[in-house]
């Protein structure tokens, strides 16, 4: 009897010891672009998820999509001394200051779905964003040269593209879908413009596709590399404008809202599917890593693919996709701080 008491004193010891050890890992911070789309939700809650798992207690900011909102986050997890920063940034070129703080305080900073220029960024994992654009540009070159066979519509099919200029990842976006489409038959599509948006939200992206309607009554679609969010906002402009069997609307992210509503049959008809859960997963673990003196990929592209009808699923399981070898669709040796997107 007095041997079983001295085992479970001694396995009680060990637990506590093993809970202790977790709770002294310490913290990790999740400086996040925002709250209010699901995509980073996605994202910051897969990576949580891999720094809880590894002991570590996580907090995560909502930067309100706002440069001095974040700005002042980093500044807060700075002072309460945080092992380690996932950000999430809102702004490519604005954060510089912000990153550099974080790295004069020791602390390793890894960015997920776009890069900080000019500031000296630990590691920087992000969807192949020039891939994403390309692939909804290829989807388009085939969807108007079907349209032209089976119909009695002809070329030049007139489109018009959103462009959110702050973000590296939507320019990047931008020329990919450019390249596809110098890249399909000639003549077949004409860009007629690309407009700057002045933000990301639903009600931005229909506000801006009720005036691309009224001052282009022959337009043919729309690309919107910025996100599904904003083209979904377009989609309730060109339904109440009575123009759904006339112009189509695409995007990038690949969010369920816009999935459901390719699947729906809606005008809006194909997303540049990134996977933010697969983004969070591997910038977690690559900020692990690094918290263990490990050498990691400086900078890593995540994979992106094209969905449209039929109907392609839009869940997939991270570590699954991760462990499988297709998550990552090349790794790019370069050394912060860079000036220019890397492509």
């Amino acid at each position: 009897m007095k041997k079983i008491s001295l085992f479970l004193v001694v396995l009680v010891l060990l637990c506590a010891f093993s809970v202790n050890g977790l709770a002294q890992k310490g913290t990790i911070a999740i400086a996040g672009w925002g709250q209010n789309n699901p995509f980073f939700v996605l994202l910051h809650d897969s990576a949580k998820g891999v720094f809880e798992d590894a002991g570590y207690e996580v907090i995560i900011s909502d930067g309100e999509t706002k440069v001095d909102k974040q700005s002042a986050d980093i500044d807060n997890f700075i002072a309460i001394g945080v092992k380690g920063m996932l950000l999430t940034p809102v702004d490519s070129f604005a954060l510089a200051s912000a990153v550099t703080r974080v790295r004069d305080a020791g602390i390793p900073v890894v960015t997920g779905d776009m890069t900080v220029f000019n500031a000296p960024v630990s590691a920087t994992v992000e969807s192949d964003n020039y891939y994403a654009g390309y692939v909804v540009g290829d989807w388009m070159n085939k969807y108007y040269t079907q349209l032209e066979q089976t119909t009695d519509q002809e070329r030049p099919f007139k489109i018009i593209c959103g462009l959110f200029s702050q973000a590296n990842s939507c320019r990047d976006r931008q020329e990919g879908f450019e390249k596809a489409i110098s890249e399909g038959p000639e003549g077949l599509i004409e860009i007629v413009g690309t407009q700057e948006q002045k933000g990301v939200a639903v009600d931005e992206g229909y506000q801006f596709a009720q005036n691309l309607l009224t001052a282009n009554e022959d337009l043919d679609g729309m690309f919107f590399g910025c996100n599904d969010n904003f083209a979904m906002g377009a989609l309730k402009a060109v339904q109440e404008a009575g123009k759904e069997d006339e112009v189509i609307v695409t995007g990038v992210d690949g969010q369920v809202e816009a999935v459901n509503a390719i699947n729906a049959g809606t005008a809006f008809k194909c997303t540049g599917a990134q996977h933010p859960q697969v983004i969070g997963y591997v910038a977690a673990l690559r900020l692990l890593d690094l918290l263990e003196g490990k050498e990691v990929p400086t900078y890593t592209k995540i994979t992106c693919t094209p969905t449209h009808l039929p109907f392609q699923p839009f869940y997939i399981d991270a570590a699954e996709m991760v462990e499988s070898g297709e998550a990552i669709s090349r790794t790019v040796d370069i050394e912060f701080p860079i000036s220019e997107p890397v492509k």
